[in-house]
């Protein structure tokens, strides 16, 4: 299959081929052997192979290339349904499983390993048993030695939901522990789950890491929407405020905002002072503001792509709201997070160039807050990056 067909084929299970891209560029840009490590229970093994192997061999075909972890159990009962001669241990037949893989030797380096498995285009895949080591033990190994910040957990219970409206619990920011509601009900992989994410969040500082719970019949959704499909938890994000450049790299915080507008900035931004900023500390998420005689005017709200499924635009918002009132700001009627902007406004006007939204506002200041809006210079180059 041709690499345009296999991204046809999945977009078309994601349905966003914009986010997509944007995805597989960040998993590209990343070292081979650190895109992701997944690992499924025996149970979905035993009953939903097919339809996680079907995602694999998608994977494999766009050159990712997850480190994966069985129970020797599952790997088993796959010799049993498939032909023994292509499950063998070190087995390359694509036919096997539906991509061509490679069984790590426990006793040869790790690292070492895996990367030579990759370069010989096999997916690696690591038996493990829990007699020998245990499950958390494994998995925060691994992550360290393959420098890894995405661990997959793939269950056939799928992820986390509120059981009264049914909806998927798709974000969880931890701090001391793993907060559920009382009437939550949860199966046993989904309790190995919150135990697991837990104990690897207790050790591992990294504010990019996270642990997804999802299913096997939905990996690719989660893998390539901002969205996602799981439960995904990780550590609270850590947002700071800024009211002078002291502290920051400013190289660094242009390039966010640009690359999340998808367009260069003009010289003149670049000599701008903001009144106060608020910064995630990783750089993944800002906002730019000013302070007018008639309250803050947020100039730049900008949310590193890959980074949208992890609830820092939502933190970064919460400052604002809490420490800058009133507000008001515009956007560009193309700007896809207008439909978010008008859920929460108070109020909106529009012309052919700009939304402009206000939120604590005095009703006899719009007029003057609109002309103020709409006198701010463009502060980017037309042309897309």
């Amino acid at each position: 299959m041709k690499s345009k067909d296999i991204l046809s084929r999945v977009f078309e299970i994601t349905r966003d081929p914009r986010d997509g891209l944007l995805f597989l560029k960040e998993f590209q840009s990343l070292s081979p052997e650190s895109f992701a490590i997944l690992y499924a229970d025996s149970e979905t093994i035993f009953e939903s192979s097919e339809a996680l192997f079907s995602d694999l061999k998608l994977l494999y075909q766009l050159d990712l290339f997850p480190f994966v972890v069985l129970e020797e159990d599952s790997f088993q009962y796959l010799k049993v349904f498939f032909p023994l001669e292509q499950m063998a241990v070190g087995g390359t037949d694509e036919k096997s499983l539906g991509f061509s893989y490679e069984i790590i030797a426990r006793e040869k380096p790790l690292k070492e390993s895996v990367k030579n498995s990759i370069q010989r285009k096999k997916i690696p895949i690591l038996l493990w048993n829990d007699d020998t080591e245990k499950l958390e033990a494994v998995l925060d190994r691994c992550r360290a030695i393959l420098h890894s910040a995405k661990v997959i957990y793939v269950s056939i219970d799928g992820p986390l939901k509120d059981p009264n409206s049914g909806k998927v619990k798709s974000l969880v920011q931890m701090e001391n522990s793993f907060q559920l509601p009382g009437d939550f009900s949860i199966t046993e992989s989904q309790k190995e789950f919150v135990t697991l994410s837990e104990a690897l969040l207790s050790k591992i500082e990294d504010p990019k890491f996270s642990i997804v719970l999802t299913s096997p019949f939905t990996l690719l959704t989660e893998l390539f929407t901002v969205k996602g499909s799981g439960t995904l938890v990780k550590r609270k994000n850590k947002i700071h405020k800024f009211n002078s450049k002291d502290g920051i790299d400013m190289d660094r915080l242009f390039l966010l905002i640009e690359e999340s507008f998808g367009k260069k900035l003009k010289p003149n931004f670049l000599l701008t002072q903001f009144d106060t900023l608020f910064l995630e500390e990783s750089y993944r998420a800002c906002a730019w503001m000013q302070k007018t005689e008639y309250g803050y005017l947020l100039s730049k709200f900008a949310v590193n792509g890959v980074a949208r499924g992890a609830g820092v635009g939502r933190d970064i918002w919460d400052q604002i709201l809490e420490n800058c009132n009133p507000l008001f700001w515009r956007s560009k009627p193309d700007n896809s997070i207008n439909k978010w902007y008008m859920s929460i406004a108070q109020g909106i006007e529009k012309d052919n160039s700009w939304y402009y939204y206000w939120l604590g506002l005095d009703q006899t200041l719009i007029p003057k807050i609109i002309d103020l809006l709409k006198s701010q210079p463009e502060d980017f180059e037309s042309k897309l990056i």
